[in-house]
């Protein structure tokens, strides 16, 4: 079974249907329940996708109720987690694309692991497609029969 990398932006629309981009979000979300495919995250995952929803509940998105359950669901995901990379590689990844060490820890793993990275952060996406093919766009995301 095929192992994608998924960051925050790609889980929190799974839990927020007010997002863009949520049904291709939804698709990912329905292969890995069918057993598809597997996800693999960074240790630090979750933390990241709760923030993204306390800031959904405090932008008015999500009830307070809608915040709870969507963190309980959270939860019950059996999601591979990894240990975070040297903090020098971190480092240096994040300088190089001018782009955050949070998301350098998703590129890494995904190579790491000989998998797709699939984000919903265009930005990064558009730093990142030429040196890295492995990073996907969400929009792209394939349906899967």
């Amino acid at each position: 079974m095929p192992k994608l990398v998924v960051d925050a932006s790609v889980a929190i629309k799974w839990l927020n249907p007010h997002e863009s981009l949520a049904d291709k979000a939804n698709l990912i979300r329905d292969d890995y329940e069918r057993g598809v495919v597997s996800l693999l995250v960074p240790a630090f995952w979750e933390y990241e996708v709760v923030n993204g929803l306390n800031k959904a509940v405090a932008r008015g998105q999500l009830t307070e109720e809608e915040g709870q359950e969507a963190v309980t669901l959270l939860l019950t995901l059996a999601v591979e987690k990894a240990s975070l990379p040297p903090p020098q590689e971190s480092y240096a990844l994040a300088r190089r694309y001018q782009r955050s060490v949070y998301d350098s820890w998703y590129v890494h793993l995904a190579e790491q692991a000989g998998c797709a990275f699939w984000t919903a952060d265009q930005k990064l996406h558009n730093a990142l497609k030429d040196a890295f093919p492995w990073v996907q766009w969400l929009a792209d995301y394939p349906r899967h029969s």
